[in-house]
C-alpha cells in the first residue's frame, strides 16, 4: 500500500495553545465518554500523544500508558510521510507482564498525519489484546491527507503544527489554533 502523504497548503504554521490542548483533551474525554461506557486503558503515543493521553486520562481517572513511535526523520515543518514507523512497546508489555489488554483501549497521538503511525499501532498492539478487547483511536489534529482516520479527532488541518511541547519553527510565524468546541467523529 502507497504511503498517504500529508497535506500542505503552506499559507501558515498552527499552533495549539496550552489553554486549546487542556479544552481539546477534556471535549475529547466527553465524547467517548458518551459513546462508550467505559475506557479501560489509555495509551499515548510518544511523543506527541504523551499530554494528551495524560490529560484524557486524568478525565477518566485513568493512568497513561505510553508506547513509542517515530514517524518523522527530524523536527523541521512540513515532512512528507515516509510510512517508516519505528515502534517499541517495550514500556507497554513491562506494565502487562504477561496479561493481556481489556475491554476498550484509546491509543491517543498528537496528530494523524498520514495515519501510518496509528495503523502501526494498531497491528502491533494485536497480540496483547484479549478477546474482549476493543481499540478506539483519538487524535488532536486531524491532517487532511490522512488515509487512516483515528475515531475521534478535534482540529482538521491541511498546514504544519506546532504543540505546546515541540520549539516553533525558526523564521516562521504560528497561528493559533481556534479554541476546540467540538469533536469529529470519523468511526
Amino acid at each position: 500500500m502507497a504511503t498517504a502523504q500529508r497535506d500542505f497548503d503552506h499559507h501558515r504554521i498552527w499552533r495549539v495553545t496550552p489553554e486549546a490542548l487542556h479544552d481539546a483533551a477534556t471535549l475529547l474525554a466527553d465524547a467517548i465518554l458518551r459513546d462508550h461506557s467505559s475506557i479501560e486503558r489509555v495509551i499515548g503515543i510518544a511523543n506527541g500523544g504523551i499530554a494528551p493521553a495524560h490529560l484524557i486520562a486524568s478525565t477518566l481517572r485513568l493512568n497513561a500508558r505510553i508506547v513509542h513511535a517515530r514517524h518523522n526523520t527530524s523536527d523541521d515543518a512540513y515532512q512528507q510521510a515516509t510510512g517508516e514507523v519505528t515502534l517499541d512497546l517495550t514500556p507497554l508489555t513491562h506494565t502487562l507482564n504477561g496479561q493481556q489488554l481489556q475491554g476498550r483501549v484509546l491509543i491517543v497521538d498528537d496528530i494523524c498525519g498520514s495515519g501510518a503511525t496509528l495503523r502501526r499501532v494498531h497491528d502491533d498492539l494485536a497480540p496483547l489484546l484479549g478477546s474482549d478487547a476493543q481499540i478506539l483511536t483519538a487524535v488532536l489534529c486531524l491532517n487532511t491527507g490522512a488515509s487512516t482516520r483515528p475515531d475521534y479527532s478535534i482540529w482538521t488541518v491541511s498546514d504544519w503544527v506546532v504543540f505546546p511541547w515541540e520549539k516553533p519553527p525558526a523564521n516562521h510565524d504560528t497561528t493559533p489554533l481556534p479554541q476546540p468546541r467540538k469533536v469529529s467523529r470519523h468511526a
